[in-house]
């Protein structure tokens, strides 16, 4: 890596962890300087400004944040098998103190950059989504399932996985979730699902 991006690459790490910790406006430049070092001039001539430097930070974050999502190959697996599989992976992803810190940050500043909000929702919640957007495709193709929209039925089964959960994680009314409540949460959901649109619910 060249001594440039090395350096682009700290300062995005060091901002996105003073970010996550104290919000967008408890966060200068001259604080990121003083933790990375370096020159105010570097910084602008990387990101523009801060708002610029924030961009970056949220889509940096939200490609790491998704990975595990995106990285899973569900074609060719039962309904159930690869429902269950996506739940315990998706459950991984919203609930960690990260990714609770990021959206956190992200409905705080969105009334002020609206832009970045429909940046990180298509980054995030929307591309979680089509990770099982594609395999409803395919399992409709497979005849696994009966036709529908594979998006809906994505956004419906993953938000009733976090509607609850997530909601009061956010809000700090609960710990993180045991995995014994998220088990039994994705057996609900998982069981409903299967009776209402599995081809063959067994």
């Amino acid at each position: 890596m060249k001594q440039r991006e090395r350096k682009r690459d700290a300062i995005l790490s060091a901002a996105a962890d003073l970010f996550l910790e104290s919000g967008y406006s408890g966060v200068s430049v001259d604080a990121v300087i003083a933790k990375v070092g370096g020159s105010k001039r570097t910084l602008y001539s990387y990101f523009g400004d801060k708002d610029g430097l924030f961009s970056e930070i949220v889509l940096r974050l939200c490609a790491e944040i998704v990975s595990p999502l995106t990285e899973l190959n569900l074609k060719g697996m039962p309904l159930r098998e690869a429902l269950e599989l996506i739940a315990r992976t998706f459950f991984d992803v919203v609930l960690a103190p990260r990714t609770l810190a990021l959206h956190r940050l992200v409905v705080a500043e969105a009334p002020r950059a609206p832009e970045l909000a429909r940046t990180f929702f298509a980054a995030a919640p929307a591309t979680s989504y089509r990770c099982l957007e594609e395999y409803f495709k395919w399992a409709e193709g497979a005849g696994l399932v009966t036709p529908g929209n594979a998006y809906r039925r994505s956004a419906i089964f993953l938000d009733a996985l976090t509607a609850d959960f997530q909601l009061r994680c956010l809000l700090g009314l609960m710990e993180t979730p045991t995995q014994e409540e998220r088990q039994s949460l994705t057996n609900e959901a998982v069981t409903i699902f299967m009776k209402g649109i599995a081809v063959d619910a067994g």
